[in-house]
């Protein structure tokens, strides 16, 4: 290996790895801007770099052979993101101590969402730390507006990664966007096949959001039933390690009318028959159907519609975000606040305009007490909760 300045001067170093060199050239760059401000020797008649300049060289050169050594490729790997610990969570208890925590935090409303999520994942990655995973984890997110399903797409992405949203292995597909140049069924096919490819070549463990499936046309996305299969490569690619998330709106009144069902039989939305969300969904889903106040009134057929993957059972667990209750959307204010650092000090002298202020915010929320049902919602859950804070927060408190 060659490490050679811009005046043909070189330091020869052998038997290093390609990474080492990485790291010595970096060190050699900071010695070398540090002497070029205190040595302004010029070495224009001689043509080759001053003595000093090449003595740091050489100093940072074995500085950087030492660290690299003992460092060995390993730092490479923690300076930059790659499909690998640190930057990827593979610790199965470590996750699930995190997704409790941080769904109490910030997931309101959704504890049988919680169940089924953390007992999937969990298992998943424990397969594939000892080797035994033989398709990916396929989730499909299903609810009305406001329930919470980018919320806890972002919330894995931040578990799971190391750079969370912002890691190069988490996907947020938009497929509608992405689909736009596009006419034929075969086009939209293409597409998606070779942007899935691409994303697990680079490495096999990523997180892939696919937004928008219901708007998809018919057919379009059983391009992925062979990824979704017990395969060990689909294309020169693993998907074993891959987790994928689909969201989307399809089921949500059967969700919301089976909530009804169920909540009057418990109080307790953990408790709730997962089997029987799974069915309705499953169903809503492959058939393409949403059920109306009105028998005549159908939903449009989806993405799911007479998917392949649905009728071969490929989707790992069809998850169901309920409709929110109104002490849900109440959570969902006061997190609001608490991200105003300046509200938090006011509420600390007046905790009581806390309750005043959700008076003055209630009123505004859309909500629905469906019939024969001991329940009421809100009718866009979470979705407008912090604009209507915002509306209102500076107003209120500036006048208390």
């Amino acid at each position: 290996m060659v490490i050679q300045n811009s005046n043909k001067s070189s330091l020869l170093i052998y038997g290093m790895h390609g990474r080492n060199v990485i790291i010595i050239l970096l060190i050699a760059r900071c010695f070398t801007v540090v002497d070029a401000t205190t040595d302004t020797t010029s070495s224009s008649q001689t043509g080759f770099t001053s003595q000093r300049s090449l003595t740091w060289i050489t100093y940072a050169a074995t500085a950087g052979l030492a660290i690299a050594s003992t460092l060995g490729p390993s730092a490479y790997y923690r300076l930059y993101e790659n499909c690998d610990s640190p930057w990827i969570s593979q610790d199965p208890d470590a996750v699930k101590v995190s997704l409790n925590a941080e769904w109490k935090r910030t997931v309101f409303g959704q504890d049988l969402a919680l169940k089924i999520i953390r007992n999937m994942l969990i298992s998943h990655l424990r397969r594939v730390a000892i080797g035994k995973s033989k398709k990916p984890l396929v989730l499909s997110f299903h609810g009305g507006i406001g329930t919470g399903k980018t919320l806890v797409g972002s919330l894995l992405a931040n578990i799971l990664y190391k750079n969370g949203d912002n890691s190069s292995f988490v996907h947020r597909l938009h497929l509608v966007d992405m689909l736009t140049n596009t006419k034929t069924v075969n086009e939209k096919r293409n597409v998606i096949k070779n942007e899935i490819k691409t994303i697990v070549r680079r490495c096999d463990r990523p997180l892939i959001i696919l937004e928008e499936i219901d708007k998809l046309d018919e057919a379009v996305i059983d391009v992925l039933f062979p990824y979704f299969d017990q395969q060990y490569s689909v294309g020169n690619a693993d998907f074993r390690k891959a987790i994928f998330i689909f969201s989307s709106n399809v089921g949500a009144r059967e969700i919301s009318h089976e909530a009804c069902m169920q909540f009057n039989k418990t109080q307790e939305s953990s408790e709730f028959d997962i089997e029987q969300f799974y069915h309705i969904i499953r169903q809503a889903s492959y058939n393409g159907l949403s059920k109306q106040q009105s028998s005549s009134q159908f939903s449009s057929p989806g993405g799911f519609t007479m998917a392949k993957f649905i009728k071969h059972c490929l989707i790992s667990s069809f998850v169901p975000f309920l409709p929110l209750e109104i002490n849900h959307v109440l959570q969902c204010m006061e997190a609001s606040l608490t991200e105003r650092d300046d509200i938090m000090q006011i509420l600390k002298r007046k905790p009581d305009l806390k309750a005043a202020f959700f008076s003055l915010i209630y009123p505004k929320v859309s909500k629905v007490s469906p019939p024969g049902c001991a329940k009421t919602f809100s009718v866009n859950g979470c979705k407008r909760v912090s604009a209507l804070v915002d509306q209102e927060v500076d107003t209120f408190f500036n006048r208390n």
